[in-house]
Formats: C-alpha cells, structure tokens, sequence
C-alpha cells in the first residue's frame, strides 16, 4: 500500500541514493547500533562514545538517546555537524563514533549521512515523518542477530531489494560484457536533471587519449566523476564487497568529434554468483520474486523544487500500482490532475524511464504501462508547497514537448547552465551536445589560455566554417562583462596570427587549414544587457561575427539538425552579431 501521509511541515532529507560508503562491516555496525541487544550497541554505549565524544558535544545526550526504549534517534543526533576547518572536527554524532576513520577513529557528518542512507535504502531502518527520527525494522533485527550464511543471504536480499543494485547488477548480466561507472551511470536514475548527471565516457576517453601527462591523466580519472557516476560506483562496490561482482579492465573505443578514440579503463563485470543470485531474485521454480524497496525522497535528489518531482513520481507509482490492469497514459495524467499536478503525457513517459532506470521492472505499451514488480509499502509525504514547480521545471517541460529526437537527457544542461559549481561538466556536456548530436567536428579544450573548445565543419561543405567557443555557467542570466569580451578579442586574434611566441598553447591548431570562415560563440543558461551590442564590438575589432547561443536555443537547434529538419550550413546562417536566430 502507498499512502499519502499529510504533514503540516517537513525536514528536506535525501534519502535513497549513496556515495562512497561500501564498506559492509561498517554498514552492519551502524544497523546494529539501533539494536540495543547487539554487542555493538553495548560496545558503542560502555566504551566507544565515552571515549571519544566530548562532554559539550552531546557525549549525554547521546548515552540517553541510546539508552532509551524503544529507540528512535534523531536525525542530526546520528550525523552530527560539520566543523570548520575538517581538519579541526570533533565528533558529535552517535553514527560518527560507530565508524572507525581513515586517520581518527570517528567519520566525519557527511560519511555518516551516508551510511545512514544505507541502512535506511534497504529497509534495515525506518524513517518517522512525525519527530524526524530513525528505528530499527523486523528485517534490520533479523539481520542484526543472524550469522554466518543466513546473515549473507539476509544483507544480499537486502541489497538487491534496493531497485538501484538491482539495476546495476542487472546491467551487468552479461559476463561478456563489462562495463564501466560511467556507462553504468549514464543508465541509472532519472536522467535529464541535476540530480542524475553523468560524463559522457566519449569525453572522458578522449580526454584521456589525447595527454600522455601521468598527472593530467591522473585528474581526469579522479576529478571527473558525476554525482550517477559515484551512485554507480559505490553500489557496485558494495555488489563486490558481497561477490557479485568483480573488477576489470575494458578497453573502449569512441567516437568523438568525428574520430576515434581509445582507452584502457576499470570497469566492472558479473560473477557467477551475481549470475545466480540474479536469476534467483528475478524468480524461478524455487525463488519467488524479490520486493523492492522504494522511498518517496529516492524519486528526486537536488533542484529547488525537488519535493514536486518526488511528489509526482510518487504519485504516477501509485497510481500504476493501483491499477487493476495496465495503467493508461491519460489515467495516470488524471491521476496527477487529481491531486493538483498538471502535467503533459510526454514527462509522465520520461519519469516513467527514470522509474525502468531506476531499477523497477515496468512494461510500457503504446498507450499504457505495467509493473511487473511487488512493490514494498511507503508513505508519500503531503504538504501543501509540495504543488509547486519552479520556473526552472516548467520551461524544462515545455522543451521536452518540442524535442523530436535528441536524447531528452540533455535536457540536463538547462540545470548545469545555471550552475556555476558545475561549469566543467556544463563545458564537457555542451560539447558533447554539438559534437555527437549536431555533427560537428571539433574538441573541448578549456584550461589556461585556451577557449572552452572548437567546433568546424567538413572540408566537403562548400562553406566550411570554424567556431571559437567559450560556455559560462551562470544564474540569473550571464551579462558579457568586458573582461569576458576582452578575453574573447585575445582567442580570435590567437588564431588569426598563429603565433606560438604570443600563445605557446596551440589550441587554434584543432581548426584545419581548410576552414573559409570563423566565428565565435558564447554558451549560458540566459544573457541579459544589450548583447547585440557587446557582440557588434567584438566584431568591430577584430572583423569576426558571433552570437550568443541560450542553452534552450541550442537543444531546440540540435534537435532540428538530428532531425535534419536543418543543416550545418542553416546554423552558419544565425550567427550574426546578436542573440542567435536558428
């Protein structure tokens, strides 16, 4: 049963998603902290918070919160706070103090935050609405006074309960076939928003191709990693720890800006034991099917109005689970409209891919859908300023309706657009749009002295262009300040003169020689000010035209161009010293 639990207000958590936080014995530890006959709990109220938690960071508090029956512990009671600097952090957390870190023997807030998502993700905790606490479930106690094999196959069922390990083990069901956190990652989740970004491994191997520096190479493998890519990873570490999967080595091949690029990357592949216990959980004669644990905050992750897309995504599994029979496109649009959503059939259809790629097992029809799994009770949490949809959304909503062909995933740049933290993966995913999309040739480049990166046209086109590209993450609309428009006048007069001496880097080597034309363009969420203008003094100066492309602009461009319903000679067209008119 899903019920809708009305509140009169609500702590913001995020629940359902991990990042870095595999370790199984330290997973194990924080479950049996909530069971007071566990000898862990005993150990963590007789030694482990005396000794390491001050008297003035909650040492009694947490002994009483411990102490008491039944045991419901607060939220920032098991986490704790943060301190500024790390380096001078204490711990003031009952989760903190259960798990042993790398150089101090207590983690820090955000580690456990993590763990306790864990134990939360596969039902061994419950959460309460009403006080913002957390208990121990019949299946977490079951677990906490098992061993040996049945203890095994208590945390593997668990686990594989959890739709996100399933989906992960199930996309590595072929032993043939490895892949890695990043193709895994680019196949979990709700793609398409803030929350579900990932890398696109062309980028990342061709990135990687392309310097031979150990360090440079070094950071790419470490830096570049999306929040789906460490979702990825952390489960399928977890899917290790238990034998179900194993590490590898994948050599990919990718195409990229019109070549062909390759790498030798870790990747992860299935065990015969993951082979098994898969078919084992999927039902056959001697299993029946497993029950998958889902929670209202799973459905969404970050964006200002992420409690409306949870809301909707709740409402929409509600909805298909109730359903006698398949369940109607338009049924579950009234169902939405019911309870005061308003929404198109076109983002009914991408939830209920984020709900496949999440790791639920859903049929989908020409006109209605079907679950094909038991779902576990939850509660969707109701509150009034739920029904909200941030501008943001909505404009997402109404591009999705209007994109023909283009991979609605990409309709994440509208969030990183405006997200200067991400400027990077804002850069790299922007690329990839006019690259892979669009048909451009071309590079990412970014760096000291170097443009964003470049795009050109085939030498068979009879009017083969080049494009100096700079992209700004920013919100509220990006300006052009001087300094910006001065930096572009530098990359423009770069390629003109050629010269190594002015600039050692190079980068106007990625044109070809070929090339008739160059233009220029700015990339960001939105412009403000008089851009025509801003434009038209650049070109006055160095004799080259631009535009400004909004990143809206460019997904309804790409779309026209896949569709071919516009060629590349049709873009060159809209580039004329204003705000670009494709």
């Amino acid at each position: 049963m899903i019920d809708i639990l009305n509140v009169p207000t609500k702590e913001t958590r995020t629940f359902g998603w991990v990042q870095d936080s595999s370790s199984i014995d330290n997973l194990c530890n924080v479950v049996a902290l909530f069971d007071s006959e566990s000898n862990f709990h005993k150990k963590l109220v007789d030694e482990i918070v005396p000794c390491i938690v001050l008297e003035n960071d909650g040492q009694k508090e947490m002994l009483d919160a411990l102490n008491a029956k039944p045991l419901a512990l607060k939220y920032k009671l098991l986490t704790g706070t943060s301190f500024t600097p790390r380096s001078a952090s204490r711990c003031n957390g009952i989760v903190q103090a259960a798990v042993k870190g790398q150089k101090r023997p207590f983690i820090v807030d955000w580690a456990a935050d993590n763990f306790v998502r864990w134990a939360h993700a596969i039902d061994f905790i419950k959460y309460n609405y009403s006080d913002d606490t957390f208990s121990i479930t019949k299946k977490g106690l079951a677990f906490t006074k098992s061993s040996g094999t049945e203890r095994e196959n208590l945390l593997i069922n668990a686990i594989l309960s959890y739709p996100p390990a399933f989906r992960i083990l199930s996309l590595l069901s072929n032993p043939d076939k490895p892949l890695t956190k990043f193709e895994l990652g680019e196949k979990l989740g709700f793609t398409g928003e803030e929350g579900f970004i990932c890398y696109p491994i062309r980028s990342i191997v061709a990135a990687l191709a392309e310097t031979s520096d150990k360090d440079e190479r070094s950071k790419i493998r470490s830096d570049w990693e999306s929040s789906s890519d460490k979702y990825a990873r952390t489960i399928a570490q977890c899917l290790r720890h238990l034998n179900l999967v194993k590490i590898c080595k994948k050599n990919v091949t990718v195409e990229y800006g019109h070549e062909l690029f390759s790498e030798s990357l870790s990747a992860f592949c299935i065990t015969p034991k993951g082979e098994r216990v898969l078919r084992n959980i999927n039902g056959n004669s001697k299993h029946s099917k497993i029950e998958k644990i889902v929670s209202y905050e799973m459905f969404a992750t970050k964006g200002s109005d992420r409690e409306y897309l949870r809301l909707r995504r709740s409402l929409i599994l509600k909805a298909i689970v109730e359903s006698k029979s398949k369940a109607t496109f338009e049924h579950l649009q009234e169902a939405l409209n019911a309870n005061g959503l308003k929404e198109s059939i076109e983002t009914i259809k991408d939830d209920i891919s984020g709900f496949i790629n999440l790791g639920l097992n859903i049929e989908i029809y020409s006109d209605s859908v079907e679950l094909t799994d038991s779902i576990a009770d939850f509660s969707i949490p109701m509150y009034k300023d739920f029904t909200n949809k941030s501008e943001l959304s909505k404009e997402k909503d109404e591009i999705r309706k209007q994109l023909k062909t283009l991979p609605h995933d990409y309709l994440s740049l509208m969030d990183l657009a405006v997200d200067s933290t991400q400027n990077r993966l804002f850069e790299i995913r922007a690329m990839d749009l006019f690259l892979n999309e669009c048909g451009f040739y071309g590079r990412h480049l970014g760096g000291a002295n170097k443009p964003d990166g470049v795009l050109y046209t085939d030498e068979s086109n009879d009017e083969n262009y080049g494009i100096i590209v700079d992209m700004k993450a920013y919100s509220g609309g990006y300006n052009l300040p001087i300094g910006q428009q001065d930096e572009m006048k530098r990359y423009i007069s770069n390629n003109q003169k050629r010269d190594e001496k002015i600039n050692p880097t190079k980068w106007w080597s990625e044109f070809p020689d070929y090339l008739k034309n160059h233009y220029f363009m700015f990339v960001s969420g939105s412009f403000k000010g008089d851009m025509a203008e801003k434009l038209h003094k650049i070109y006055l100066e160095t004799k080259v035209s631009g535009t400004a492309m909004p990143i809206v602009t460019a997904l309804l461009v790409a779309d026209k161009i896949k569709s071919r319903e516009m060629s590349l000679q049709d873009f060159e067209k809209g580039i004329c010293n204003t705000e670009y008119r494709g």
